[in-house]
This record gives C-alpha cells, structure tokens and sequence, in this order.
C-alpha cells in the first residue's frame, strides 16, 4: 500500500556504484524507510548494473538528448499531477528547470542541491545562461557548508534566505575500526614499516592533482609514499611528472578502486592529503576523520566549516605547498601533536554522523511543506 502524503520526489542524475552517488542514494533510501514522507526518486541514466530498482525507484529510458530533456519533464509532471509537491534535484539543470516549470505552473517547491564553487570557472556564454536561468527556477538551494552561502547568494542572485546548508554524512556505525596495518598493507601490495599519505578523489586539478609530486617533493621524509586512489583525467599527468622527478617507487597510482579498497586505505594510511582548488562539503576529508586520521588540506570552500577550529593550522592558503608539507612533517615526527590531532577529528566528526544529518533532511522538507 502507498504511503500516505506527504509526496516527495528526489531526482539524481545516476546511481554510479563506488562514487559519492552511493552515498546520495543510500541517504534517499533511509529517508524513505523512514516513513514521515512517501519518498519516489528518478534515476535519469540509469543503467541496468546499477541497482535492482525498488518499487520507488524509477529511471528513464531515452538517451538521444532532446527525447531524454521532454521524457524528464514529462516525467516530473506526472508525479506533481500525483500529489508530488515537493521535488528535491541534486545537480542536474535539466531537471532543476522541469520541476521548476512544473511547480510553477501547479505549485509545490523545488530543493536543488549544489555543493562547489562554481563561480570561479570560466564557461560559455550559452552555459552561463542556462545555469543561471536552472537556478532562478528553484525555491531553495542546498548546499554543503555556510562558507559557501555568500558565492551562491552573489553569483547567482540567490537571497540566502533562500539557501539551506545540509553537510555530508558518514554512517559511524559501518566504519571499521583499524586492525593490523601490515596485514591489510600486504593484501593492498603496499610496502611496510614506513608512513603513508593518502589522496582519495578524482584525479583532477580541481581536486589538485598538480599539487601531488610537489607535496612529495617538499616533505622532509624522504620515506613516506603516497597513495593516489582515483581515476581522472590528470592521471597519467601525475605518472610522467612522478617518473620525471624520480617518484614513481613512492607514489602509488591505483585508478578507480571500489569503496572496500577505500576503507582498508582509510585503516592503512597515516594523513590524509587534500590540496583541492574547490570544495563544497568534502565527503572524502569526513571519512578520513571517520578513521582517526590527521590531515593537510588547503582552506577553500567549506573545508573550515567541515573542520574543527582546534586543527585549522592544518588547513593552508590555497597554493602554499611549503606550508602544507611542512605540516605534513611536523605530523610525521611529533607522536603526541598526531594522536591529539587524531583524537580531536575522531570526535569532531560526530556531527556528521548518519542519524543526525537525517534529522536535518527531515526537518528541512517539514519546512518545505508548511510553506506550500
């Protein structure tokens, strides 16, 4: 039998196995066994080793984009002219513009998520417009983390009354908790008895790929090597310039791994490295503090808020590579600062654990609701 009203409907552009779109779907799932709300989603590319679609779960079926654009609209409008009031977007303009149409012409509100800082990349005139005219079709943006409500609010005229900030979430109870380093470092064919730095992102400059072989270079500890876990289009980059500097023995290239590989990396490493140009609500930097582990991060986008006030002297000006690696080191040879900077992150991620952030979405679409 179908739950009873309130409808909401999430939208996710794919389900992608092994990426953040997990953690997106798993969120959408718990909130609709949850029960306060009778929760549909639409996949829009959704591929058949996906996921065995539920009940709740629907997909479309065209690829050919100008039938992709018309099915998605369509798609939406049946579901508002089903009791649907409330459509929740996270990324896709397409169907940030559908449901926006949609509601207009109907009522209801549209919540669309965007967590990054996308004013400062340069796109064509064309994409500038039509990214500018999905957010006026909103009623509300969600977003990662308070330091990114200002770019939102001035780039594209958003009033910030009208941005919600929802963090990411880590599921506390899933994670495992470190056991014997060695073992796990001998099934992940890494070598023993030296530190290790981990990066955990898509091999990207956004994400700071160039970065890599210069932090290397700039720490002190000529031991330590890194793990690069992530595919990217900066991938085989970070290959010639680790050869070219005579690195390719202490950085570990993996490519895509699958999130078991991931967690044993978390267990295994001993910092975590992120010198992003551009962060929203770092999901990856979470996880880290999830195992206990120190960091070096550059300060962009919401990494301070994601952060606790008592570590910001690991978190740098974008680009101060010396100051980063400096930290790295100090991490490296002061036992005590380590395992006080681990103790604060192993507490400070509290705050982001599964139940709570549930709490937050839950009262976030209770709001929504009273205001249509």
């Amino acid at each position: 039998m179908e739950k009873s009203s309130p409808k909401v409907c999430f939208v996710m552009q794919s389900l992608s196995p092994g990426t953040h779109m997990d953690y997106v779907f798993e969120m959408v799932k718990t909130l609709q066994a949850e029960g306060s709300f009778s929760v549909r989603l639409l996949v829009e590319k959704p591929q058949s080793s996906e996921v065995v679609f539920e009940p709740w779960v629907f997909g479309q079926k065209f690829t050919f984009a100008p039938l992709r654009v018309s099915e998605n609209f369509l798609l939406i409008l049946r579901e508002r002219l089903k009791g649907t009031k409330v459509f929740y977007v996270h990324y896709s303009f397409v169907s940030a513009i559908a449901a926006g149409l949609v509601v207009k012409m109907l009522g209801g509100k549209v919540l669309y998520w965007n967590a990054g800082m996308p004013w400062q990349y340069k796109r064509s005139w064309w994409t500038e417009k039509y990214q500018h005219f999905a957010f006026k079709c909103i009623d509300v943006l969600v977003t990662g983390a308070p330091a990114l409500v200002p770019g939102y609010a001035s780039y594209y005229k958003i009033s910030p009354s009208n941005i919600e900030v929802i963090p990411n979430w880590i599921d506390l109870n899933a994670v495992k908790q470190t056991g014997d380093k060695n073992l796990l470092k001998e099934q992940l064919s890494l070598p023993l008895n030296i530190p290790l730095l981990l990066f955990v992102h898509k091999v990207a400059k956004r994400k700071g790929s160039h970065w890599l072989v210069p932090i290397m270079q700039a720490v002190a500890d000529k031991h330590c090597h890194l793990i690069v876990a992530g595919d990217g289009p900066e991938l085989k980059t970070v290959q010639e310039e680790a050869a070219a500097q005579g690195l390719s023995n202490r950085i570990h290239l993996l490519g895509r791994v699958d999130r078991e590989t991931v967690t044993k990396l978390y267990q295994v490493a001993d910092i975590f490295v992120m010198p992003s140009e551009e962060e929203g609500s770092p999901h990856s930097l979470i996880e880290a503090m999830a195992h206990g582990l120190p960091f070096a991060t550059f300060a962009v986008g919401g990494v301070t808020d994601t952060i606790s006030p008592l570590v910001h002297e690991y978190s740098y000006p974008y680009g101060d590579i010396e100051a980063l690696a400096c930290g790295i080191n100090t991490l490296l040879r002061d036992k005590n600062e380590y395992n006080r900077v681990s103790k604060i992150n192993s507490d400070w991620v509290r705050q982001f654990d599964k139940p709570i952030i549930v709490k937050i979405f839950l009262e976030l679409l209770i709001r929504t609701i009273k205001r249509i």
